[in-house]
């Protein structure tokens, strides 16, 4: 197996940024952001490894200008959404076991991408499967791709600030039992998860790995699985950039992607005293807390960072483990001026065209607040929804 390499300029500029500090190794990390893997072997040893299987060949084809891309109605009753994936899993978050927990939609020559989607406003259909079948349990479910704003200072916010927030047996009755996601290490210890959808992220750097496995197909020591989420011993048999124990993605350029990522600054905002009171009597601010505080001051994210049972309505079909299909992490509402501006669509899935049609699916313990919220005076509800869209 031949060794992972990586060019004379890249391996000078990483030196240096462990020399020369953190302007430099931000500097590198956008750059790997933006770089378009190509497969293994190839002449550009730094830029190969990608797939065999694959969804993006970069960070930045699904994280356009590091916000959400928008959604572009096909004409024909569906749409695209550059960077929306397939998640895969039975209600236990169990992956499927011939396609593994993504399904891969492009692919190196000489493969087969596992299949293809359509995607309407009533979900997602998955065509021309490469490998037969799923499993009878396994469930599909769509995945807009994040924003990429202000994750730093996520990061920042002390685990006790979040788990003061934390009421996971609902002890003060008021219908809201948001909790912690613990997240095992292999060493048996368990940290507190606060990034994607689901709260499985404990830092940018596994976030980054992760990633690097599921939409690019790439090894890192985190994820070490040479073939990335393809499970068919074809994909594992093909060439890849990096062994089990050298990596296509090393660990110090995963920690420099990450850098970069820990300092893009969160999204402006224009509120109004008005709005925040509607937002606050509504109960919205029960889990879209407007501020966490942190080591570089308070975080405006709106959010609590635990996990919320949505109901039905938000019933993502595919989950991860110890995860509910309808359990999401109070999703950030910084930021919700671009993506309202973009027309990137609202929701884990994009499907909410705007506030007040996300506001209409919340259920669960989200019930109280979308009842207080259909109960006010139209010019109230308009106010608060124009509030959050200025987020």
């Amino acid at each position: 197996m031949r060794k992972a390499g990586i060019t004379v300029a890249v391996l000078f500029a990483a030196t240096g940024a462990l020399a020369g500090g953190r302007d430099l190794s931000i500097a590198i990390g956008k750059a790997l952001f933006e770089r378009a893997w190509v497969p293994a072997p190839s002449s550009t040893l730094a830029n190969d490894g990608l797939g065999p299987l694959f969804n993006a060949r970069a960070c930045s084809a699904c994280h356009q200008g590091l916000d959400r891309a928008a959604r572009i109605p096909d004409g024909q009753g569906g749409f695209t959404h550059q960077g929306t994936v397939v998640k895969l899993s039975d209600a236990d978050g169990r992956h499927d076991p011939s396609y593994g927990g993504q399904l891969q939609t492009a692919s190196i020559p000489g493969f087969e991408p596992e299949g293809r989607i359509t995607m309407t406003d009533a979900g997602a259909g998955v065509g021309d499967l490469s490998f037969g079948p799923m499993a009878d349990e396994t469930r599909a479910g769509l995945r807009a791709a994040p924003a990429l704003r202000g994750l730093g200072l996520l990061a920042a916010v002390p685990e006790e600030a979040v788990l003061a927030n934390a009421d996971p047996d609902d002890r003060n009755g008021d219908g809201i039992s948001g909790r912690p996601n613990w997240i095992a290490s292999p060493d048996g210890s368990h940290r507190l998860g606060r990034f994607g959808l689901k709260a499985s992220g404990v830092s940018l750097a596994a976030q980054t790995e992760l990633a690097f496995a599921m939409d690019l197909g790439m090894s890192t020591l985190g994820q070490p699985a040479l073939a990335g989420d393809c499970l068919n011993e074809t994909c594992r048999a093909a060439p890849h950039g990096g062994t089990l124990t050298e990596p296509e993605i090393r660990h110090d350029l995963v920690a420099m992607l990450a850098d970069y990522l820990a300092n893009v600054p969160p999204p402006e905002s224009m509120t109004t005293l008005e709005g925040e009171k509607l937002f606050a009597a509504a109960g919205c601010a029960s889990c879209h807390v407007p501020s966490l505080p942190s080591s570089h001051g308070e975080v405006r994210a709106f959010s609590d960072l635990l996990l919320h049972d949505l109901g039905d309505s938000l019933d993502g079909g595919a989950t991860e483990p110890g995860v509910a299909p309808t359990e999401w992490r109070t999703a950030p509402l910084w930021g919700m001026s671009r993506a309202i501006a973009a027309k990137s669509g609202l929701l884990h899935d994009g499907r909410a065209a705007g506030v007040a049609e996300a506001i209409a699916l919340h259920g669960g313990e989200a019930s109280a607040a979308r009842a207080r919220y259909d109960a006010m005076k139209d010019t109230d509800r308009a106010a608060l929804v124009r509030y959050v869209e200025g987020l």
